[in-house]
């Protein structure tokens, strides 16, 4: 049997499904520690959009850039660029204080 992909349902009623699983795939990937730093007080985790459709094959990258841009606007998350190489363009992510609010189990409904 395949892997389930699972999602927050207060995301995916308020934002769209699509966040929902872009959401609900950060947050695992900063739980895992995955590529994470500490910046600014916040855990940010690094990730291209053509990394995201590699884990979510469903999803395009256009899918999944407007879905990132989406989140970010909406106040869920935060992207930066933190990378020595000047030519690498590829985003940071975090969670902003009440997307974490959203994404913990729980403290939202």
């Amino acid at each position: 049997m395949e892997n389930m992909i699972d999602f927050n349902k207060d995301i995916a009623r308020d934002y769209g499904l699509r966040e929902s699983v872009i959401a609900t795939y950060l947050w695992e990937l900063l739980e895992k520690d995955m590529e994470s730093i500490e910046r600014h007080g916040r855990i940010w985790t690094r990730i291209s959009q053509k990394m995201i459709t590699v884990a979510l094959p469903f999803m395009s990258v256009d899918m999944a850039r407007r879905s990132l841009k989406k989140l970010a606007e909406e106040g869920i998350i935060m992207r930066d660029v933190f990378n020595d190489d000047k030519f690498d363009h590829t985003y940071w992510y975090a969670f902003t204080e009440y997307g974490s609010e959203m994404m913990e189990p729980g403290t939202y409904s």
